[in-house]
């Protein structure tokens, strides 16, 4: 088990240094804890009764890391285009599998559309 990601893990995976970015690094933080919450249990109250210690699985924690990084990092890709070549564009993917991959085994609710 583990802890949720913290701001300081966010910003060693992004490479940050400087705090002139705190502010908005925790809202992607918390958005992509958020988010986890939301994945796996539908809602994030249905969420914190299964683990109310926030003791949480350490796939779950690697998650919601992922998804903050994707979440900070997103204004940087415009449209969703990362990088344009030759050959075409690089694009942002919306699910990213790493992050599906970590979900899996603990999904409680399933989206039909």
């Amino acid at each position: 088990m583990a802890d949720w990601p913290t701001l300081a893990q966010l910003k060693s995976a992004l490479g940050v240094t400087s705090d002139t970015e705190d502010a908005m690094l925790q809202l992607a933080l918390d958005a992509g804890i958020d988010q986890v919450k939301l994945d796996i249990s539908g809602t994030e109250a249905a969420f914190d009764e299964e683990w109310p210690d926030d003791d949480v699985p350490a796939k779950l924690s690697m998650a919601a890391l992922i998804q903050a990084v994707m979440t900070a990092k997103g204004p940087d890709a415009p449209y969703g285009v990362a990088a344009v070549f030759d050959a075409g564009g690089m694009r942002v993917s919306n699910d990213h599998p790493t992050y599906q991959k970590l979900l899996s085994g603990y999904r409680h609710s399933f989206s039909l559309g």
